[in-house]
């Protein structure tokens, strides 16, 4: 028997928990970018300089603020497209399907095309066919520059959804329970160890990462609630999480995948419950929600571009990472919103 909906819960009438869902979501989606934008700083700087550089201290402080800051970001984007798109009373047929898939491949072939492009001429020192004809290669084969693993993700789920909707209405809450306890172990677990081993196929198959939390968006939305559970689960995964890179002097001892999804519901929950403000009452968060994917998109720029221009290690702990974060976060609004003055750009990005 499915759980009461969230107005039900709460007493609300249909159209306000609509309007609630709604506001939940756009909080989350503001919050997330900036999420990401915040553990992006971190990485970045870590992949370009290396965490040795850094004092055990500054690794363990930093780390720790990436994985509290940032790592729930992607699961919870992923939660909310499933809660959207697996509720099987709206409708979403192939057309809108159609118009989401259009979205990611102009992305790719846009945004992607260009990093792929920049990737390979920086590579390379020239622009030539070869060079071109390699960055069209990477595109085609998911080897763009690696926050875009999430636009491959969504192109896949795009195209399983019809299939996943007519499992989410024919299973019930039990077999969902098992699906996804299999998905955990499998996936998740096989993700892991795939890292572990630096397996070549590793980057190949993030969209089964990106199928878990999918259908784990709908089973939290429908059937999950912020309690004691919940709240302790994604408490201890977040302890677990630093512990781990604590052991790992700044590093993760143990890839993240199957630590982070309980801290990723808890999350998800809690914008579900404190995030119902409406977005006519704060339009600064309102303009982040509707801004967020294109930030997503475009924000590596300015990192990669900073990282070439300033050395990190020259300033004090923690000015070149805000820094970093103050640039990345206003040049991507900026860039987003003229870019969106462009033919064609407007509804996609």
């Amino acid at each position: 028997m499915p759980s009461p909906r969230l107005g039900q819960r709460n007493g609300l009438g249909a159209s306000s928990a609509s309007k609630a869902r709604l506001a939940c979501f756009d909080w989350a989606r503001a919050f997330g970018c900036v999420a990401i934008v915040a553990l992006h700083v971190f990485t970045t700087l870590w992949e370009s300089v290396g965490r040795a550089s850094f004092s055990p201290a500054r690794a363990f402080i930093e780390g720790s603020l990436a994985i509290v800051i940032g790592r729930w970001a992607v699961p919870v984007f992923l939660m909310i497209t499933g809660a959207l798109l697996l509720n099987p009373e709206k409708s979403v047929g192939w057309d809108r399907i159609g118009r989401y898939v259009q979205r990611m491949l102009f992305v790719l072939g846009t945004f992607g095309l260009v990093f792929c492009l920049i990737e390979s001429v920086v590579t390379h020192r020239s622009v030539s066919l070869a060079v071109v004809g390699e960055a069209l290669w990477n595109l085609l084969t998911a080897q763009s520059w690696g926050h875009l693993w999430y636009v491959y993700a969504l192109l896949g789920l795009y195209l399983l959804t019809p299939a996943l909707r007519k499992l989410t209405v024919m299973r019930d809450r039990r077999s969902l329970e098992v699906a996804l306890a299999v998905l955990y172990v499998v996936v998740l677990g096989g993700m892991t160890v795939l890292h572990v081993a630096q397996h070549t196929l590793f980057p190949r198959v993030m969209l089964l990462p990106a199928l878990f939390y999918y259908l784990l968006g709908w089973y939290t939305w429908e059937y999950m609630e912020l309690d004691v559970r919940t709240v302790s689960l994604g408490a201890l995964s977040l302890v677990a999480l630093v512990a781990c890179q604590a052991i790992g002097h700044g590093e993760m001892a143990l890839p993240q995948y199957c630590l982070v999804a309980p801290y990723g519901v808890l999350v998800f929950l809690l914008f579900v419950r404190f995030g119902t403000r409406p977005m006519a009452e704060v339009p600064m968060v309102a303009s982040l929600a509707d801004l967020s994917f294109g930030i997503y998109v475009v924000h590596p720029l300015f990192l990669h571009v900073l990282i070439r221009l300033f050395d990190p290690l020259a300033f004090p702990a923690g000015v070149f990472e805000l820094l970093a974060f103050s640039i990345t976060m206003v040049g991507s609004i900026l860039l987003v919103k003229v870019v969106r003055l462009l033919p064609g750009f407007a509804e996609r990005i």
